[in-house]
């Protein structure tokens, strides 16, 4: 029989959180990396010897320190890739709220949700992703509070055409919060390659692994992707899986769409715009040492959270802002089938504002900018609510 050779289609790869970096647990219940490319690799510089001995020939090569780096492509979906994101921001995700047993009047025009009694102040701040599920189609959907008081919160930049409605009995969803940290965070990663006809399975084991920053990708017509940096410590092949290893979480969120996806300046709709990219970069750099074959650590600079977007030109609106130094805050809205999530990207800069005509067909626009934080505020903040 011919050697069959491994399969990307047959390939998982499985992760878990360390408790000691570089220390895989003991019986590690393994969580699901859902990907759609990429693979820890492993690589040693060449080391060329420069000693002259009469002769035009390299006398001799050694290989340095091991570095293992790689990147995930990945198809967001809800919660499914919620710890990737805490980990490249080296913080934990803080707990929304639910509020149950309200009765709600919604007022289309204003975008206002009033409550017959009670107070959303204490659990509802300006910035919250929040929904009430229970209300009838688009009223349902998650939203970014632009205002709130004691009866009343308004969302002033939704961007769906809502139905007035009285009162409606429905409970109140405070989204969970992720922003920027100066935790340690580090994962096992687990490649099982699984083999076919009579090709035997194998598995690599990388320890160590901090993902280094991620892109969120949201173009028209397309899945929303995006990708996972990562550097690892020590990798390793194995013949059979970890002692006590079990497989017993699943993720089975259907990934957003671009059908899903809501962007905004503040409150101001986003028109007209074909991708949207968000980017989180931590100045990582494997750090070695004397004595050490592997990556001693990984150093990490300042937090970076850029984005960029492309559409048509339709008015100056933006390039204006970028011509004026006026500080914007971009934010998109993702609400899919199975959960919601967002990105604001607070208090940002506009970088460059590129118009360009190409020809005949539309005039288009290309933004870039960068957000900006300091002790007291994350320059990005990330939400996400799971649907019941």
């Amino acid at each position: 029989m011919s050697i069959q050779p491994f399969k990307g289609a047959n390939t998982a790869h499985f992760y878990i959180p360390e408790v000691t970096a570089g220390v895989t647990p003991t019986n590690p219940a393994w969580y699901p990396l859902r990907n759609t490319g990429g693979v820890p690799a492993l690589t040693r510089d060449a080391l060329v010897s420069n000693e002259l001995d009469g002769s035009r020939e390299t006398s001799s090569i050694r290989t340095g320190n091991k570095q293992i780096t790689g990147e995930f492509a990945i198809e967001l979906s809800a919660q499914s890739q919620d710890e990737l994101l805490a980990g490249a921001m080296t913080s934990s995700w803080v707990a929304g709220s639910t509020v149950a047993g309200l009765t709600i009047d919604v007022s289309a025009s204003g975008k206002t949700f009033t409550r017959s009694a009670g107070d959303f102040t204490t659990a509802v701040e300006v910035g919250d992703l929040i929904a009430f599920p229970d209300l009838a189609g688009d009223n349902a959907k998650p939203f970014i509070v632009t205002a709130v008081s004691a009866l009343v919160v308004t969302g002033a930049g939704i961007p769906h055409a809502l139905t007035d409605e009285t009162d409606t009995a429905t409970d109140l969803i405070v989204a969970d919060k992720l922003e920027t940290g100066n935790l340690c965070k580090t994962y096992s990663v687990l490649t099982v390659f699984t083999g076919k006809c009579g090709t035997v399975d194998a598995y690599l084991l990388t320890k160590g692994v901090e993902f280094s920053g991620f892109s969120i990708e949201q173009a028209v017509n397309a899945m929303v992707t995006g990708s996972f940096p990562f550097i690892g410590l020590s990798q390793q092949v194995l013949s059979a899986l970890p002692a006590g290893s079990t497989f017993p979480y699943s993720f089975d969120a259907e990934p957003f769409a671009s059908v899903d996806v809501s962007a905004f300046n503040g409150t101001a709709p986003l028109k007209l715009i074909d991708t949207f990219t968000i980017t989180n970069d931590n100045a990582t750099s494997a750090q070695f040492e004397l004595g050490n074959d592997s990556v001693a650590f990984v150093e990490r600079g300042r937090a970076a959270n850029t984005f960029s977007l492309a559409g048509k030109l339709y008015d100056m609106t933006l390039l204006n802002l970028f011509l004026n130094e006026t500080q914007v805050e971009m934010t998109s809205i993702l609400s899919g089938v199975t959960g919601a999530m967002s990105f604001t990207l607070r208090r940002a800069e506009l970088t460059a504002a590129t118009p360009e005509v190409g020809g005949p067909e539309s005039v288009t626009l290309t933004i870039e900018g960068q957000a900006t934080g300091n002790k007291l505020l994350s320059s990005i903040v990330i939400q996400r609510i799971a649907y019941a």
